[in-house]
């Protein structure tokens, strides 16, 4: 009889569907979107950012509030948590200009970091400006909102299943 590995903080990064979203949505960003632009390509890297993202943010939390305790325990709130800000922030960006701005700018500036360091390592005559990405707010992309569901259902596999007991049902057990 083997037994279930308890799951560590940030563990869900590491599941193969979350692996695949994070392989498929660099993939797509910086090969297939380039040869084969189309609406298709679009909702692709939609689909897998919004299957992975709310893991990452819950791994960030568990990373951020365990300090590597032994009785860790995923929290069913956290992910939910994650999942409900990860859809608001995207549906913002889809739908607002200045959300959409927002993200532009938020994501240049990440990727700062590792673009100054390319320049430095190649003896660039100067550093890179922070430059913000491109993103064209698109109504449509709120199609793809159901792809958070394989984020609940890859982090909530690492959280205890649900008693009765602990869903609020009265306690069958005797006095």
């Amino acid at each position: 009889m083997t037994t279930a590995r308890r799951p560590s903080p940030g563990s869900a990064m590491r599941h193969p569907i979350t692996l695949a979203a994070v392989a498929l949505l660099i993939l797509n960003d910086h090969v297939l979107k380039a040869q084969w632009p189309s609406w298709w390509t679009g909702k692709l890297s939609d689909v897998a950012g919004l299957a992975m993202f709310p893991l990452l943010l819950q791994g960030l939390w568990e990373h951020l509030g365990t300090r590597n305790r032994e009785d860790f325990e995923p929290s069913r709130a956290v992910l939910h948590g994650c999942v409900l800000v990860t859809g608001l922030c995207f549906s913002a960006i889809q739908v607002s200009e200045l959300a959409g701005d927002g993200w532009r700018h938020g994501l240049g500036l990440l990727q700062w970091p590792p673009r100054a360091t390319w320049a430095l390592l190649t003896d660039a005559p100067r550093l890179p400006r922070v430059l913000p990405v491109a993103h064209v707010a698109d109504a449509e992309d709120l199609l793809t909102l159901p792809a958070l569901l394989v984020a609940l259902k890859v982090g909530g596999s690492r959280c205890a299943p649900r008693t009765a007991s602990r869903m609020g049902a009265p306690d069958s057990t005797p006095a």
